[in-house]
């Protein structure tokens, strides 16, 4: 690939005269984190996730930055406190989903407030007026009992009809729906029409074709699926390597039938992890990497400024010394970034 970028940040056919070339030797599509929540922390302690006040969460967007990682799509804050961020522009920023839409019951209380079903559109299309491109649809969740979850009594949290309507409604608005699901649910829930799954532990080939003929796309969160169980702990250790097991056997299916993977790091997690749990689960390094960067680009910026490296457009990329395909941890050293045509670093 041949070309530079002009003194306005935009991306030219060849390098100006009296360009400097920028550090290292390989060069990627600015990064992209498809699903994390920049306004939560979780501390790994009974009390789980918390939320942070958004001079924190702007803090945690200004890391990722720094991190190479362009372009964000954070999926739920408490209070929706991510709409009061600037959004994304020029094909760098932040495009946030608002609150979390769930009912009494149906996600960690500390982090939303309950949206009952006949509210429902209502609640999305006023996080729509806000300025979000998404909404963050909790399709199922396991029971909460005294603070702690129940992860084998996972139940819907909505009549699927009722997911139909919020779809409806959704797309009307020039928005997108995105579900979190680790049930069975997920293929009902595409069907429905939604146009990401959320971790997806359960979905199944059927369901993969389904959202594949849809234009949908997938986010596994590998780092939050499959962190580390205790060793102590052989029941936790044998469920996670089953976990392991199905989610490659998806990754694989995905793959077959066309679907877009994204890396997304959740709560827990980070890109070169995700990106090395991706190429580990069966993607090639290429695959994995563009999950994280040009495919993730082109898949969530539906107005035409996914084109980085198009004459013209301000550029969003990340320069490496060494290649991210022979080990992601380069990703944690960028050599230099541009985001929506500013050098970052």
């Amino acid at each position: 690939m041949e070309g530079g970028i002009d003194r306005h940040g935009r991306w030219t056919d060849a390098p100006p005269a009296d360009a400097e070339p920028l550090p290292g030797r390989f060069v990627l599509a600015g990064l992209v984190d498809a699903h994390c929540h920049l306004s939560i922390a979780d501390d790994g302690d009974a009390a789980g996730p918390r939320p942070l006040p958004l001079p924190q969460a702007g803090q945690n967007l200004r890391a990722a930055q720094q991190a190479g990682i362009t372009l964000i799509r954070d999926m739920g804050s408490p209070g929706a406190i991510t709409l009061q961020m600037p959004v994304a522009a020029d094909g760098a920023g932040l495009l946030a989903a608002g609150r979390f839409l769930a009912p009494s019951g149906g996600y960690f209380p500390a982090l939303h407030e309950p949206v009952d079903a006949d509210d429902l559109v209502q609640a999305a299309r006023t996080q729509i007026a806000a300025g979000a491109r998404w909404v963050k649809l909790i399709g199922d969740f396991p029971a909460v009992e005294q603070g702690v979850t129940r992860p084998h009594l996972a139940l819907p949290t909505y009549a699927i009809e009722d997911v139909r309507r919020l779809v409806r409604a959704v797309h009307a608005e020039g928005a997108r729906v995105a579900a979190h699901t680790t049930t069975a649910l997920a293929a009902d829930l595409v069907a429905a029409g939604v146009d990401s799954i959320e971790h997806g532990d359960a979905l199944t080939v059927d369901a993969l074709r389904a959202l594949a003929d849809q234009g949908g796309a997938w986010t596994p969160t590998l780092c939050a699926a499959l962190a580390p169980a205790p060793p102590d702990d052989p029941v936790r250790r044998r469920r996670l390597a089953q976990r392991r097991e199905r989610l490659a056997y998806l990754l694989d299916e995905a793959v077959r039938h066309q679907v877009t993977v994204l890396a997304g790091t959740d709560v827990v997690g980070n890109l070169p992890r995700e990106v090395r749990l991706l190429t580990e689960l069966g993607l090639s390094p290429q695959s994995a990497l563009a999950a994280a960067s040009s495919n993730a680009r082109r898949y969530l910026l539906t107005d035409g400024t996914s084109g980085d490296f198009a004459t013209g457009r301000p550029a969003n990329l990340v320069t490496y010394h060494d290649d991210p395909r022979d080990d992601p941890e380069v990703l944690r050293r960028p050599a230099a970034t541009f985001a929506a045509g500013h050098r970052l670093h």
